[in-house]
């Protein structure tokens, strides 16, 4: 089993931000050493690659508006062995008017 973390793994973003720019630590770890490599998912090419390593760490900012997947893959391999996801969420205020009408009951 490998033990997979990224942090932070939230963005929160205000009225008027479009986009989060955060320092991303990746870890991982293994109780035997494989050869892995980090993907974003909207991305074709590895961020990085460890071979024959028991665990691996990895810091990278990210730019992101949405929410971004990442996957630990076997190397030459397109099976995620673990993943996880940074999220990028909207500060409410901004979307808090009008949402329904205040008379209607659905």
């Amino acid at each position: 089993m490998i033990q997979f973390s990224i942090k932070p793994r939230l963005c929160v973003l205000n009225a008027g931000e479009e986009m989060c720019r955060d320092e991303l630590e990746v870890k991982w770890l293994s109780a035997q050493a494989r050869s892995l490599c980090l993907y974003q998912t909207d991305k074709t090419e590895p961020l990085r690659c460890w071979q024959d390593a028991t665990e691996g760490e990895y810091q990278f900012e990210l730019t992101a508006s949405v929410s971004t997947d990442f996957q630990l893959r076997e190397l030459d391999s397109s099976t995620s062995l673990s993943d996880q996801r940074f999220q990028v969420v909207y500060n409410e205020k901004k979307y808090r008017k009008a949402r329904r009408n205040p008379w209607s009951f659905f």
